[in-house]
């Protein structure tokens, strides 16, 4: 079952007391229906976004309707004799009440664009616009491509708009966490940089948290993270405890191959690792690294009072185990050299201190990887990295919704038993 903080699952127009508003392309008249049709530039292409009636005075809509009979076009069915057809040209600015499905709800019309070019109505500036209502953050240099090599090329407005979809998923992870960022001043696959400490220059509505001399942001709000994307931050890394907690809620097993050819390598790994976890009893959430990777989470109950140490011999058993069985496939050698073709089961990060990339997470590299959440069942040797990107993700958890949806309700609280014997025939064997 679905907990509810999934429920709005990249639908950016939940129902809410404030009318959204924004510009869109005038596609037709319904003559049967007497109602106009709208639409927005989406992936490449036009599509229907709903319609409207309501707003206009009668001036307004005879001036519509002559407009768009004068530029009719042959779009759609030729037997639909209800419905008039336009070539794109004729702006208008629209508010309405909510998303329902794929279109929008309760569309009011508000005035002409008449300076407005077509090719600007999108959904990214729809979703990214409404986003900032009341935010205090204004996007810059929204065409600047932070992407250049993606394919479709993915610029800052389209990359703020993946995150105002992806916040509902997203912030739960993020949420009380000290955030370690990598921002690329000039984009993906440029020179990049990490960032713990929070820059003098953030605006003051910025939650932030000291630890160890540091002034780390924690991004609990749609606000911080539209602010940290218009800064071109790209990846989000998180440590395994909450802000003013020492223990973890998580386990997380890192699988990284020495490069993507030798990805099936993480795929071996992990269906072994979920062997284990069902013979304990336990339930594991694959996810994808973004790069070259596999990473398995491992949520706590916080009442097991469980301590990275604790974590420690799970996590260690199990490389151990990896390492034994296959030890041509898998190592524990940190030292790159020394590791050969082999996959390094990597339980050393799983500490305090260390970080882990949040699910959903962009990466930096030039294809626009993300961190993607996935079902058991696809982790196989069809599955591929590259397929996730940014578009894909996103059409994706609108269809199939959140792999890791139900991640806090699982609170393993038999790791508890399970360490604990683990240490006794640890302890059994010396």
């Amino acid at each position: 079952m679905k907990s509810r903080i999934w429920m709005q699952e990249v639908r950016p127009f939940p129902s809410r007391g404030t009318p959204y508003a924004g510009d869109f392309i005038v596609l037709g008249y319904n003559r049967e229906a007497d109602e106009f049709i709208a639409g927005v530039q989406r992936d490449g292409a036009i599509v229907h976004m709903g319609t409207f009636a309501r707003g206009l005075k009668a001036e307004e809509k005879e001036a519509l309707i002559q407009a768009i009979t004068a530029n009719r076009s042959e779009r759609g069915d030729s037997s639909d004799s209800t419905t008039i057809w336009v070539k794109p040209g004729i702006c208008v600015e629209l508010a309405f009440a909510s998303q329902v499905g794929e279109e929008l709800a309760g569309l009011v019309f508000r005035a002409f664009r008449l300076q407005t070019s077509w090719q600007s109505c999108t959904w990214n500036k729809l979703v990214v616009d409404n986003a900032l209502v009341g935010t205090g953050v204004s996007l810059t240099s929204p065409d600047k491509w932070i992407w250049p090599s993606a394919q479709p090329h993915i610029d800052k407005e389209g990359y703020l708009a993946y995150l105002a979809q992806m916040a509902p998923v997203m912030l739960p992870f993020l949420a009380n966490r000290l955030l370690t960022t990598i921002r690329y001043p000039q984009g993906a696959g440029g020179e990049s940089f990490y960032q713990k400490n929070c820059p003098d220059y953030a605006p003051s509505f910025i939650p932030t948290g000291q630890h160890e001399g540091i002034n780390y942001i924690i991004c609990n709000d749609l606000a911080t993270l539209m602010w940290l994307g218009n800064q071109n931050t790209i990846e989000y890394h998180l440590p395994f405890n909450r802000f003013g907690e020492e223990k973890p809620l998580e386990i997380v097993l890192d699988l990284d191959p020495p490069g993507r050819e030798a990805f099936p390598l993480a795929v071996k790994a992990a269906a072994e690792i979920r062997s284990i976890l069902d013979s304990f009893g336990m339930t594991g959430y694959p996810k994808l690294s973004g790069n070259k990777g596999l990473q398995v989470h491992i949520p706590l109950d916080p009442s097991l009072a469980l301590t990275y140490d604790d974590a420690r011999v799970f996590t260690s058993f199990v490389a151990q185990y990896l390492v034994e069985r296959f030890p041509d496939s898998f190592t524990t050698e940190r030292l790159k050299k020394n590791r050969g073709k082999r996959l390094y089961v990597d339980y050393v990060q799983h500490a305090a201190g260390k970080t882990i990339i949040c699910p959903y997470s962009p990466r930096g590299n030039e294809h626009a990887g993300i961190a993607a959440p996935l079902r058991w069942e696809e982790v196989n040797e069809r599955l591929r990295p590259e397929t996730f990107t940014m578009p894909f993700v996103l059409q994706r958890l609108a269809s199939e919704g959140c792999p890791m949806a139900d991640c806090f309700e699982t609170g393993n609280r038999q790791a508890s038993n399970v360490i604990a014997l683990l240490r006794e025939k640890a302890r059994v064997r010396r």
